[in-house]
């Protein structure tokens, strides 16, 4: 089990773990932007909040401040994008290198066991941080998307990206329990939206926890044409309303193992 504890000295982004991935050195990567200082600096964490039935324990922190966590993640996001062949979406240097991670998420079953995963990039200062741009640039709706983006950014937005299942995970389980972030991430990064895109089948899942697919923007053949890739808003004014009870109430239940106590607009 991690402890529920966070850090105080002030580290990399970069720890050294992330200097050779699979053999490639990385100690050149730069981000192509650096995201904007939130309050958490870079040793937050690990927390962690397990869930009701006591199987699986949802833990965040920053790659700095838990290292051979975030390992365990870049593993298996390299695992689980290779398993699918869409490597490309993943672009597994910059995201090795920690640098662009505000925060990370893990599943563990009761075992430690690593069941699953997801980041977070912001917020951002520039629309062009986002990766959206690129995964919508050779498709319809990349206007749609770039003006969402920049009216939305003077008020905070966060991307979610590189979520993963493990293979053998109990994979609906998994990823209901990944889309419960939505609200410590907008808590902790101080941010109003938060957007991720995936295939339409798992943003289907992910609107439990008061996520809407953006119905304007068309669905982009990314990271080929053999998928059909969606764009998904959370909105802190707005997403308690729009999630299911149920699901609402262990959000907020997380929020206070994660983030501790809440007095923020999206749980009022």
């Amino acid at each position: 089990m991690v402890a529920h504890t966070t850090g105080s000295a002030r580290t990399s982004a970069v720890h050294h773990s992330a200097v050779q991935y699979k053999g490639r050195d990385i100690r050149g990567i730069r981000p192509r932007l650096t995201t904007a200082n939130t309050m958490l600096g870079s040793s937050f964490g690990p927390r962690s909040s397990v869930t009701s039935d006591g199987t699986m324990e949802l833990v965040v922190a920053t790659p700095a401040a838990a290292p051979e966590l975030w390992d365990r993640y870049v593993d298996g996001a390299w695992s689980s994008y290779s398993r699918h062949g869409v490597t490309r979406a993943l672009d597994i240097d910059e995201v090795a290198s920690g640098a662009t991670t505000t925060l990370f998420y893990v599943v563990l079953d009761s075992s430690g066991d690593m069941l699953g995963g997801v980041r977070a990039q912001g917020p951002y200062t520039l629309i062009e941080q986002s990766h959206v741009l690129v995964e919508w640039e050779n498709s319809p709706g990349l206007d749609v998307v770039a003006g969402q983006l920049r009216t939305r950014l003077p008020y905070g937005i966060v991307e979610m990206k590189s979520a993963w299942v493990g293979k053998g995970s109990p994979g609906r389980e998994v990823s209901a329990l990944l889309a419960r972030t939505a609200l410590p991430t907008i808590e902790l990064t101080g941010s109003r939206y938060l957007f991720a895109s995936a295939a339409d089948h798992v943003l289907r899942q992910w609107e439990s926890s008061g996520g809407r697919i953006d119905v304007d923007v068309p669905a982009a053949a990314y990271p080929s044409e053999q998928y059909r890739t969606r764009l998904m808003w959370w909105d802190r004014e707005t997403f308690s309303r729009e999630a299911q009870p149920a699901v609402w109430e262990d959000m907020v239940r997380d929020a206070h193992a994660l983030c501790g106590p809440l007095e923020s607009s999206a749980v009022a």
